[in-house]
């Protein structure tokens, strides 16, 4: 009888396993191994000294979703271009037909699309009565993360390419717009100053051959144990209650730029409670699951300076989880151990706040202005032209304190010269992702023609509510007795930023007007199980 949904399987390991010694079963949401049983009534041929499941799964996932980007509007941009947002901004949005006074609009930014096929084997063993223990080794067959402009609109003025795309803009765009906000004349610190003022930037290439980044390998394996102290089949006026506890343990390589590797450097623990109650040839239920991850000491989503107090998030989000479902027996017989039933269910989910891969994640980590100079990205004139346009498109890198290495940057200015030539800045491509909701809706078909096999065929269809994937907070004002300026602020510059900003905010993509939203978030999800049973 299966308690338990293990966090690095969830459907396939949750839906995929039948006990087919004992002479009822419970549906699979709540189905878990037992040993030692002779239920009570003491005959020889109901004696089920011991069960060990073998159980592959195959589960191949499909999403889809579209990535926008915020931008202030305003219906005259004469009216209100004394505006902060708005002055010298060239992604204000004029048109009286999408604001009919200053607000934030989003812009149709990239088109996402990741497909992955993943083989996991789980181990099942029943220690004694209703208890598991059990195993799970997930192995990523292929993980392909693909992102392009979003032009495949057929309104005029919907798409998106290189003439008007804030992710992947032409070369002749940044020349025009460093040479608004730049000259040959400036003296260093008056460019870095100038930044403040630039904003056309390149976070990566959108280009053909740059779409699709795989991965593939070893993912963090699942051990749990599940626990049943009611059980419907021992006393029909009870209903099944088991209890469920997961730990995935961050021993795969975590996934970096420049390797293929999928692990992600979380503990997580995962507990669930479920129920159900068999009723002749129906049989509903309910579980509620919580995920508490953590992130590891390898983690790039770990806190970044240990003397900052300005980073509010320091861990992967929590979620929750609330799953309703009835599972159908139109066939049983007990004697041969033949069992067919169709499941229906239904889950809500609650996704907290915090720092996590996004589907921007590998097309950041992966691009161009990684290890990049202060030194790099600073304008070069040649008889007034600007000759290093693909370094300045990168200058959102340098903007965000943690991505120098190794020590955190504060303050551009006051670097030294050897400094700004040598300190290289790269992105962990973690993001600070806004909490949202889940709905999941599936369907799944149990075929065991005999006690010792079952097949299973799951298909599941996800959303995700629409999200900020670039969400950090500017940072935290620390306590005035050890500020060196008493104030009730968050210092972005001076002597208390180092104690103050968030190393991992960006003000390119983390500040409002300039943040990346998530919509149209659907993954479909195919699972194929088998189980041998012993």
């Amino acid at each position: 009888m299966r308690c338990y949904v293990v966090a690095s399987s969830f459907c396939a390991s949750a839906l995929g396993l039948l006990l087919a010694s004992a002479p009822a079963q419970a549906a699979e949401f709540t189905d878990l191994l037992d040993a030692a049983d002779d239920f009570d009534d003491f005959q020889e041929d109901t004696y089920d000294p011991f069960d060990f499941h073998i159980e592959p799964s195959f589960r191949f996932d499909i999403s889809s979703a579209q990535i926008t980007r915020e931008a202030p509007c305003v219906p005259d941009l004469d009216r209100f271009a004394d505006e902060p947002a708005v002055f010298n901004n060239p992604r204000v949005v004029e048109d009286e037909g999408r604001c009919s006074e200053p607000s934030m609009v989003f812009n149709r930014e990239m088109l996402y699309e990741h497909t992955r096929s993943t083989m996991d084997v789980e181990l099942r063993a029943g220690l004694y009565k209703d208890l598991e223990l059990h195993l799970t080794v997930p192995y990523v067959i292929n993980s392909a993360r693909g992102l392009k402009y979003d032009n495949e609109s057929n309104l005029p003025g919907q798409q998106v390419d290189e003439t008007n795309s804030s992710v992947d803009p032409s070369n002749a765009r940044v020349e025009q717009r460093a040479g608004q906000v730049f000259d040959d004349n400036m003296s260093i610190e008056e460019q870095l100053r100038a930044f403040d003022q630039y904003n056309v930037y390149r976070f990566f290439d959108l280009s053909d051959d740059h779409r699709q980044i795989e991965r593939s390998g070893f993912a963090d394996p699942t051990i749990g144990i599940a626990w049943a102290p009611f059980n419907d089949q021992r006393d029909d006026t009870k209903a099944t209650l088991l209890f469920g506890m997961d730990y995935t343990m961050p021993i795969a390589p975590v996934k970096e730029a420049d390797d293929k590797d999928v692990g992600e450097g979380k503990h997580v623990l995962h507990w669930k409670i479920a129920s159900s109650k068999r009723f002749d040839w129906i049989e509903p239920y309910f579980g509620i699951e919580y995920f508490l991850p953590i992130a590891a000491s390898d983690s790039p989503i770990r806190k970044v300076d240990s003397q900052n107090e300005g980073q509010v998030f320091t861990n992967p989000p929590m979620r929750g989880d609330v799953t309703i479902g009835t599972e159908f027996i139109p066939y049983q017989n007990d004697e041969t151990g033949e069992r067919y039933a169709i499941d229906l269910r239904f889950t809500m989910g609650y996704v907290s706040e915090g720092r996590d891969y996004t589907p921007l994640y590998d097309h950041m980590v992966n691009s161009d202005c990684n290890r990049k100079t202060v030194a790099d990205v600073l304008p070069k004139f040649e008889n007034g032209q600007l000759t290093n346009p693909e370094d300045v498109a990168c200058a959102w890198i340098v903007q965000r304190p943690g991505n120098a290495d190794p020590n955190p940057v504060y303050d551009l200015a006051s670097m030294s010269q050897e400094d700004r030539q040598e300190t290289l800045f790269r992105t962990d491509g973690i993001m600070t992702v806004e909490d949202y909701g889940t709905f999941a809706g599936q369907v799944g078909f149990y075929l065991q023609p005999s006690r010792y096999f079952q097949l299973n065929a799951i298909a599941q269809l996800k959303h995700r509510q629409e999200h900020f994937l670039t969400n950090a907070r500017t940072g935290r004002d620390i306590d005035n007795d050890a500020e060196e300026t008493d104030d009730d602020t968050v210092d972005l510059t001076g002597s208390d930023a180092q104690f103050e900003r968030n190393p991992v905010y960006n003000p390119t993509y983390d500040s409002s007007g300039n943040r990346f939203r998530i919509q149209e978030y659907n993954t479909w999800s195919f699972i194929v199980n088998a189980a041998l049973q012993f």
